[in-house]
């Protein structure tokens, strides 16, 4: 197949996705406006040539259409609904697949009429929506999103980097080390990592406890200022972004991972912890609970409660229950959380797709066509 994706091509998130089908070997031509600088497939950086989003977004709509009418995709497929998923809708390429993330349909979509009706159009107009969590297929019903074209498919996790490592000795010594605890969430609002170091101080009257913050953001120097106020400064490390092998490392060591995010999707991050053998202590968000039962293989705790992460902490840090989690979580990735057996099932719905709908470019000047012509075939290896 021919794929054009449009999406943040700065995002890992959307460069894996699409370089998934590039090295299955379909031809993939990603779109983006954002930066897509040593994407190892073909990409080309739109301009945002007004300052607004929404009219940045429009502006781009002629070349749009004059790039994907050259390119001639068999699918055309949108990571995130609003923005990128009304382009998408706009360009006149069918099948049209738009696939959530997250934010788009649980923070934007309540959050301004302009974004409902981005959405909307971009729901109705798809041919099939995917999405990662149960709480986005809801959302996106919700906001108009036939039922019967909704597909729930998992991003995963690649167990060749993320997998458990030898047991941990918590008595090395004969002396019991620190605990570590491990968060790889991002420096943005929505994660709150504020909460974090508040209630750093509170975990630390029960237990000694390290804290590693992986990731990076606008509200890093916040952080690190909030922690030498509170006189924590030498129990944090802030290590910045990490590459996926570093960061598979560190959770491989690491006894709790902790999500303190106030809203999510299915985070990858939590999958990567839990095929590693870190203990998730994580908000107590619909997401969340698709992954973890509180007690049983992790724990959960309001969001935006210090006292409540804190108790989180102190109950998930039994040695004996660490052990039993590591072991449970590490089969629920082996069953649903691969990175690679949930690709599959996104592009066999999108070779269903071609091959029911046909491929078109229905932008002006542009005649529909089909699938079976000699020079249009091609089979993933």
């Amino acid at each position: 197949m021919r794929i054009a994706f449009m999406g943040d091509g700065s995002l890992g998130h959307v460069r894996r996705w699409a370089g998934y089908f590039h090295g299955r070997g379909h031809e993939v031509l990603l779109l983006s406006f954002e930066d897509v600088e040593g994407s190892p497939f073909p990409a080309i950086r739109l301009p945002m040539r007004l300052p607004a989003k929404l009219a940045g977004y429009l502006s781009a709509l002629p070349l749009v259409r004059k790039t994907l009418g050259d390119f001639r995709p068999d699918l055309l497929n949108a990571l995130y609904v609003s923005g990128y998923g009304l382009l998408g809708s706009l360009s006149g390429v069918r099948p049209f697949v738009v696939s959530a993330l997250g934010s788009d349909l649980l923070v934007d979509y309540p959050s301004s009429a302009i974004h409902r009706i981005q959405i909307r159009r971009a729901l109705g107009r798809a041919d099939l929506v995917t999405t990662d969590a149960e709480i986005l297929s809801e959302a996106a019903s919700l906001a108009g999103a036939p039922r019967g074209r909704i597909l729930k498919i998992f991003f995963g996790i690649d167990e060749t980097i993320f997998h458990p490592g030898p047991g941990k000795d918590r008595t090395a010594g004969g002396k019991t080390p620190p605990l570590t605890i491990v968060s790889t969430r991002n420096l943005y609002d929505i994660y709150n990592l504020d909460l974090l170091v508040d209630a750093s101080p509170l975990i630390s009257e029960g237990i000694d406890a390290r804290f590693i913050v992986c990731g990076e953001g606008p509200l890093r120097e916040r952080l690190e200022e909030k922690a030498s106020r509170l006189g924590m400064q030498e129990r944090f490390t802030f290590t910045g972004r990490l590459d996926p092998s570093s960061i598979a490392a560190l959770l491989r060591k690491a006894d709790l991972y902790i999500s303190t995010s106030r809203s999510d999707s299915t985070s990858v991050s939590l999958l990567e912890a839990m095929a590693c053998g870190a203990s998730p202590v994580v908000t107590d968000i619909p997401a969340n609970r698709e992954w973890i039962e509180d007690g049983i293989n992790g724990r959960l705790f309001p969001a935006d409660s210090p006292e409540g992460l804190a108790r989180a902490v102190l109950a998930a840090a039994d040695p004996g229950s660490m052990e039993r989690c590591a072991k449970i979580n590490a089969g629920i990735i082996m069953e649903k959380g691969l990175w690679k057996p949930n690709m599959e099932r996104i592009e066999t719905a999108f070779i269903r797709l071609v091959s029911e709908q046909g491929r078109g470019f229905t932008g002006k000047g542009a005649q529909r066509q089909g699938t079976t012509g000699p020079n249009r075939q091609h089979h993933p290896r």
